[in-house]
């Protein structure tokens, strides 16, 4: 079956599925307008859209409360999930992270595609995080990667989980409420939440001829976090942001960065509850510009890294592809977006 957006398995997961008649759920009386609407500013290959003040930041840290946390990781049918996300929703709370236990040896680097829990710690834990935003009056979830240079600013993930690509009449849907959160486990926000100021995504993705899966990648520039219900920047004895894990770009879009890797998200469909990091490890096959592995990760893992020279005892390793779909008839095979000259144009100008 050919890759293509009609048939692909959408990779963020809402709280309803529109397949299947069931209606979204209550109105959003009060979602933050974080970016909507036409347009964005071209620049070169780059469309920059502003996402939110300060007011609008806080709006959305407000909006996603705790129920709206557990209520978006239920699974694409609208059936709770293995453990239900709403048992849980208690410890969907803003805590300070205990110290993280020394990263043991894992051995193998090959999961057969299977996607397994990460229990391991180390620098993935921490940077690799969840992403919830709104888009078309409905919420989502989807990965991302801290991956700031001098401030940790900067995440990584996929253009879909911040643009609907475009719409009707050629203007570009953007997500609001878009807030992301490092180290996500358990329903726990152990280094507060981010919120969007600036997104960084390719023209051929929103472009009238835009929706090519291999530029599927956004950046997303983010306020300092909100820790505890109080926004940074940190005093001593705060919490401190996690550091990013470094990106590599390839020379070419349709070069394949690597012959193995880790990719890592939080998958949120059944078998997976979306609260905690899973990851899978394999050989990796060039497909058009875009990359994939042997994964059986759900819907939920978009916007998840795929890392290159990945050291497990130490859980570090260079992005170089991030997790953007799957073909329908292929559950087991994920597909990434090689972050290749697009993508790099893209971070220049985020970082800067």
């Amino acid at each position: 079956m050919g890759i293509t957006i009609s048939n692909r398995v959408g990779a963020a997961v809402a709280m309803t599925v529109i397949a299947v008649g069931v209606q979204p759920g209550a109105a959003r009386a009060g979602a933050a307008r974080a970016g909507g609407g036409a347009g964005g500013r071209a620049a070169g290959g780059t469309v920059v859209q502003d996402a939110a003040g300060a007011a609008a930041g806080a709006a959305a840290v407000r909006y996603w409360t705790p129920a709206r946390m557990a209520a978006v990781l239920r699974t694409a049918d609208g059936q709770p999930a293995a453990e239900p996300p709403v048992r849980r929703a208690r410890q969907l709370i803003r805590r300070s992270p205990a110290a993280p236990a020394p990263a043991p040896w894992l051995g193998g680097g090959d999961t057969a595609g299977d996607g397994l829990p990460w229990t391991r710690g180390g620098a993935v834990a921490a940077a690799v995080g969840k992403v919830f935003f709104t888009l078309g009056g409905e919420d989502y979830v989807c990965s991302g990667t801290l991956v700031g240079g001098k401030r940790p600013d900067v995440v990584l993930t996929a253009a879909h989980c911040v643009s609907g690509g475009p719409g009707p009449g050629g203007a570009t849907q953007w997500a609001t409420n878009w807030m992301f959160v490092p180290g996500f486990a358990d329903g726990l926000l152990p280094y507060g939440e981010y919120t969007a100021r600036r997104f960084f995504v390719s023209k051929d993705w929103t472009g009238p001829q835009g929706g090519r899966e291999q530029y599927d990648a956004a950046f997303v520039q983010v306020a300092a976090a909100t820790l505890h219900g109080v926004s940074g920047p940190w005093v001593s004895g705060a919490v401190q942001p996690p550091p990013g894990l470094p990106v590599t770009f390839a020379a070419r879009q349709d070069a394949a960065p690597l012959s193995r890797t880790y990719v890592f998200g939080y998958p949120a469909e059944l078998p997976y509850s979306g609260l905690d990091q899973n990851y899978c490890a394999g050989p990796v096959g060039a497909a058009g510009g875009s990359v994939r592995t042997p994964c059986g990760m759900t819907a939920g893992d978009s916007g998840g890294p795929w890392l290159a020279g990945f050291v497990p005892r130490t859980g570090t390793g260079q992005v170089v592809a991030v997790s953007t779909y799957k073909v329908s008839g292929s559950p087991r095979v994920l597909y990434g977006a090689v972050l290749g000259p697009q993508a790099r144009a893209l971070y220049e100008r985020a970082v800067s």
